[in-house]
């Protein structure tokens, strides 16, 4: 694309910022979803005013094609434009430094991981945060089209924690032979084989830097390098591997720590917690902490339903936020995520 000499040079570098994305996205090829909106430019009105909406690429390059067709660009659209530009930047700025969505790499959040293992179930990384550091990650963004999905809609019947003296590093969904288990969100596939003990399984990275595993399926419906989107059904439920039945084993973990899914998904309601979390760095793994919560520590006499008043909620959002029973029992100096006032 050349742009004739008469156009001045804050003109030229707005159109290279609207411009940049698109060809990056272009180059990638990695996503069909729409990250770049553009200005809709109404031509015809005298006062060269502009107006916010969403295009897709070609509808962007359409818009910057009509711009350089004009002998003169209204003043008045060029400070809108660039005023566009600025937020737009600062924007994404934000974002990226947050999610790692627009990782420049052909694979997904590469600058947390440095590596692409197809074969090896976990990739540990040494973190760049200290003990009590914490990121934000953010899960679910309505405005791109990336959304959450349960993997399957089903009883729990092992929870994440402790089993017989064993860590149980997921949660375990009752299901039958042939149920479809679909992808919690988007992402790319790095791992789908057949493990041992795992049996037939799936491992998603996804574009925040966590992974999803799906194991024990009957059947794998992608292969590593697969795109895929959240709700596309990734495998077959199934009893493969070590399993005493036909279940779905998932596992959430961020830099091949695992990290307890209750403490980020809603199971009995279908949908996350809240829309972001904060992983904080622990001696040897992460806690999850879903955004927007405090702690609360249990002194002597409290219940669940006086501190469930004390914060204007309820007991069953208290229990649901701390995946705890209404009878569980409660110990002097414990930590109850609550919601902020």
């Amino acid at each position: 694309m050349t742009i004739s000499k008469h156009y001045s040079l804050n003109f030229v570098v707005i159109i290279m910022a609207l411009v940049a994305p698109i060809r990056l996205d272009a180059q990638q090829n990695e996503s069909k979803k729409l990250i770049v909106p553009a200005i809709v430019v109404n031509t015809d009105s005298k006062s060269g005013s502009s107006n916010i909406s969403n295009l897709n690429g070609e509808q962007i390059i359409e818009l910057i094609d009509s711009l350089l067709s004009l002998d003169i660009v209204p003043d008045k659209m060029l400070n809108e434009l660039s005023d566009y530009v600025e937020n737009k930047r600062l924007a994404e700025d934000i974002y990226v430094s947050l999610t790692g969505f627009y990782d420049s790499t052909m694979y997904p959040s590469r600058s947390m991981y440095k590596k692409w293992d197809t074969y090896q179930l976990f990739n540990n990384v040494v973190s760049d945060l200290k003990v009590g550091e914490s990121r934000k990650l953010v899960l679910e963004d309505t405005l791109n089209e990336c959304r959450f999905y349960n993997p399957y809609k089903g009883l729990i019947t092992s929870n994440f924690g402790w089993r017989s003296g064993r860590a149980h590093n997921g949660i375990d969904i009752d299901l039958e032979v042939w149920n479809p288990v679909v992808a919690s969100f988007d992402g790319m596939v790095r791992v789908a084989r057949m493990h041992k003990s795992y049996g037939r399984v799936v491992i998603i990275r996804h574009y925040n830097g966590l992974e999803t595993l799906y194991a024990h399926l009957h059947r794998l419906k992608v292969k590593p390098g697969d795109i895929v989107e959240a709700g596309q059904v990734v495998g077959l439920g199934g009893s493969s591997g070590r399993s005493s039945g036909s279940h779905l084993h998932f596992e959430l973990r961020f830099q091949g720590k695992p990290l307890n899914p209750k403490s980020i998904i809603d199971f009995n309601n279908n949908k996350l917690k809240t829309n972001s979390i904060k992983l904080i760095k622990t001696k040897y793994s992460f806690a999850a902490v879903p955004d927007g919560v405090n702690f609360h520590t249990v002194k002597k006499g409290e219940s669940l339903f006086k501190i469930a008043v004390l914060y204007g909620t309820s007991v069953t959002e208290l229990c649901s936020l701390n995946s705890i029973k209404r009878n569980r029992t409660l110990r002097i100096g414990q930590k109850l995520m609550v919601a902020q006032l």
